[in-house]
């Protein structure tokens, strides 16, 4: 699967009062960085995230579940002009 975004080139709009659910891409703070994922699977206070690329993501597959308290907001626009698309 080709990513829905790309890396250094799209500007993406958050929406920060956000319900997330799977298939979602949500900004995520990791390590001291912000990064980009699809959740893949929600649990009560944690998602599990992966890359659109798995072959070339670092994701929960790697690091684990990540904490709510680590989502930034959920991708809703992207500079590509539309609608993020859910697969």
């Amino acid at each position: 699967m080709f990513p829905a975004l790309r890396e250094g080139q799209d500007l993406v709009s958050v929406n920060w009062f956000y319900k997330v659910k799977a298939g979602d891409i949500v900004v995520l703070k990791q390590d001291g960085k912000e990064i980009v994922k699809r959740v893949q699977n929600v649990y009560d206070r944690e998602v599990f995230v992966t890359g659109d690329n798995p072959k070339e993501s670092t994701d929960s597959r790697e690091f684990g579940p990540v904490s709510m308290d680590q989502v930034v907001g959920k991708v809703v626009y992207s500079s590509y002009g539309q609608n993020i698309p859910t697969p």
